[in-house]
C-alpha cells in the first residue's frame, strides 16, 4: 500500500528586530527605581493617593527582573531556541555580559550610596538562567509558576536556621551565592521566579496581538489574586504563633510567624508578592507592547531611554554619589531631573549611536568572549 508523504508541523518564525514596547517597558522599570531610591517618603500618605505612589516601590525591580529574562530569551533565539552551537556562542555572550554587570556593579558599591545596586544580582541570574535557555515557553512559565510558590516559601526557612544556628555570611566574595540568592537585598530564591516568567514571556511571539492582550489579562489577573488573598489570609491570621509578652513561652529560637508568608507588601519576598507583583510587572510589559507602535513617535524619547537601560542605571547611581542629599529628601526635583536627564541624553545619543555607552562595552565584551 502506498502512503503520502509525510506532513510535519512548519517550525515557527523567529520574531525579528529591535521591540520597542521591550525598551519602554525598560523605561518604565528604570524611572520606577529613580522614583523608589530619590522620591519624598510617602509612608504616611494614606487613601488612593497613597496606593498610586506607592506603586513603583519593590515593583521596579521585579520588572528589571522579568526584563531580565525576556532578554535573555532574545539572546538564545527568541520565539525559536538556538540549537547546537549557536546556542553555545548565545550562551557564551551571557556569561560575558555578566562579567562585566559584575565589574560595574563592584564600581558602583565603593561609591557608597544608599542605594541597593542590583546589577550584581542581574549578573547572576543571568548565569543561573543558562541551563533554562533550551525549554519552550509553557514549560518556562511552569517552573516560574512553581517557583514563585516554593523558592518564597523556603525563603524564610532558610534564613530563619541560618539565624538561629549562627551561620554568618562571609562578607567578601566567598559569600556571593549566599548573598545573590538567599541573604541579599533581591534573593535569586524569590527572583528567579521573575527572570525565569521573563524568559517564558520572550519565549512566546511577542509581536503577536493576542499574545500582548493575553499578558495584560494573565498579569492583571495574577495581581489582583495575589493582592486580594493577601489582604484576606493578612486580617484572618494576624496573631503571632507565640504570646511575646509571656516569658515562660519564649522559645529557644527566634519565632517565625505567618505574616511572613502572607504579606504582600514590598520586597517581603513572599509568594503572595511574588504573584501580585510578578503580575503587575507581566501587565505592565503585555500593555507596553499593545503600545509599542508609539516607541517610533510619540514615546520614542522613553524607548531611547529603555534601550539604554544600563548606562541610565548606571549614571543615576553615580549622581546620586554626588547628591547623597537627594535620598530621603522632600523634594520632587531629584526625580524629575533624573527622568528628565535620561530622556534627553539618551534621546540626543540615540540620533548618533545605536547602543548606550555601556550598552557597546557590553556588546563588544560579548562578540569578543564568543569569537
Amino acid at each position: 500500500m502506498e502512503t503520502g508523504p509525510k506532513t510535519s508541523t512548519p517550525a515557527p518564525n523567529r520574531y525579528e528586530g529591535r521591540i520597542g514596547g521591550l525598551d519602554i517597558a525598560r523605561a518604565l522599570a528604570i524611572f520606577g527605581m529613580f522614583y523608589a531610591h530619590v522620591a519624598p517618603s510617602h509612608d504616611d500618605v494614606q487613601g488612593l493617593r497613597g496606593i498610586i505612589l506607592a506603586i513603583p516601590d519593590g515593583r521596579s525591580s521585579i520588572l528589571f527582573a522579568l526584563l531580565a529574562g525576556v532578554s535573555v530569551a532574545i539572546l538564545t533565539g527568541r520565539n525559536v531556541p538556538y540549537g547546537g552551537e549557536r546556542m553555545r556562542t548565545a550562551r557564551l555572550r551571557i556569561f560575558a555580559r555578566a562579567a562585566v554587570l559584575l565589574v560595574i556593579a563592584g564600581f558602583l558599591s565603593v561609591l557608597g550610596t544608599q542605594i541597593a545596586v542590583i546589577l550584581g544580582f542581574y549578573a547572576a541570574w543571568f548565569v543561573a538562567a543558562l541551563p533554562f535557555t533550551r525549554l519552550g515557553p509553557r514549560t518556562l512559565l511552569a517552573i516560574a509558576a512553581a517557583w514563585a510558590i516554593i523558592g518564597p516559601t523556603l525563603l524564610p526557612l532558610i534564613t530563619w536556621v541560618m539565624e538561629n544556628l549562627g551561620l554568618w555570611e562571609s562578607g567578601d566574595a566567598n559569600g556571593f551565592v549566599v548573598n545573590t540568592f538567599i541573604s541579599g537585598h533581591y534573593p535569586g530564591l524569590t527572583y528567579m521566579a521573575y527572570v525565569i516568567a521573563g524568559m517564558g514571556i520572550g519565549r512566546l511571539d511577542v509581536t503577536a496581538r493576542r499574545v500582548q492582550k493575553w499578558l495584560l489579562a494573565a498579569g492583571t489577573g495574577l495581581a489582583l489574586v495575589g493582592y486580594g488573598s493577601s489582604a484576606a489570609l493578612t486580617s484572618a491570621f494576624v496573631n503571632p504563633f507565640i504570646n511575646d509578652d509571656d516569658p515562660s513561652l519564649q522559645p529557644s529560637w527566634t519565632p517565625l510567624y505567618p505574616e511572613q508568608w502572607l504579606v504582600a507588601e514590598p520586597h517581603s519576598n513572599t509568594p503572595f508578592e511574588a504573584i501580585a507583583s510578578g503580575g503587575v510587572g507581566i501587565a505592565i510589559i503585555g500593555l507596553c507592547l499593545l503600545g509599542g507602535a508609539l516607541a517610533r513617535n510619540v514615546l520614542y524619547p522613553v524607548a531611547a531611554s529603555g534601550s539604554m537601560s544600563l548606562s541610565a542605571y548606571t549614571f543615576h547611581v553615580l549622581i546620586v554619589a554626588f547628591h547623597p542629599e537627594w535620598i530621603g529628601g522632600a523634594s520632587w526635583a531629584p526625580v524629575l531631573w533624573l527622568i528628565g536627564g535620561t530622556i534627553i541624553v539618551a534621546t540626543a545619543w540615540k540620533h548618533y549611536a545605536r547602543r548606550g555607552p555601556l550598552e557597546w562595552i557590553m556588546w563588544k565584551v560579548s562578540m569578543k568572549a564568543a569569537s
